[in-house]
């Protein structure tokens, strides 16, 4: 007997309905894999919340627990302020857009609240930039060390 009469346990069709079923599984496992490496390594979400984007939360998770503290409560300190900056900075882009969207368009109000944005960011700069330099300054010449190399190892890759 040769292995063509042998007949098949599944029909053609029944088949390629296995075989179509098989490649979208692996496509979503493939895909899903992919995405997981991408969010990993391209930056998805940040874990913690507070003052969002500092380098210096992120650090102080591998400080010891009473240095750590030290740079959280600098953290904690600033937030009022910080956050009054932030919210200068919506107003600011609410008064753009409501330049923008004003009848009888005013080139001169839409260029002074263009000018308030850039005001208010340059301002929000500068109040991290000040917690940076104040919360550096307290660190010791070792920890300095260690957040410089713990931030060239969060650099993203360009």
């Amino acid at each position: 007997m040769s292995i063509a009469n042998l007949g098949s346990r599944f029909s053609p069709r029944t088949l390629r309905w296995v075989l179509i079923g098989s490649l979208a599984l692996n496509v979503l496992i493939i895909g899903t894999v992919a995405s997981a490496l991408c969010i990993a390594r391209f930056g998805g979400p940040h874990p913690g919340g507070g003052f969002k984007g500092s380098p210096l939360l992120g650090f102080a998770r591998t400080l010891p627990r009473e240095r750590a503290d030290v740079v959280r409560q600098k953290i904690a300190d600033v937030q009022p302020n910080l956050e009054a900056v932030r919210r200068g900075v919506r107003d600011a882009r609410a008064s753009v857009r409501a330049a923008l969207s004003a009848e009888p368009f005013d080139q001169a109000k839409f260029d002074a609240a263009i000018g308030g944005i850039v005001d208010a960011e340059t301002n929000e700069a500068r109040v991290k930039a000040t917690l940076f330099a104040d919360t550096v300054r307290q660190l010791s010449p070792q920890e300095r060390l260690e957040l410089h190399d713990w931030l060239d190892k969060q650099r993203p890759i360009r």
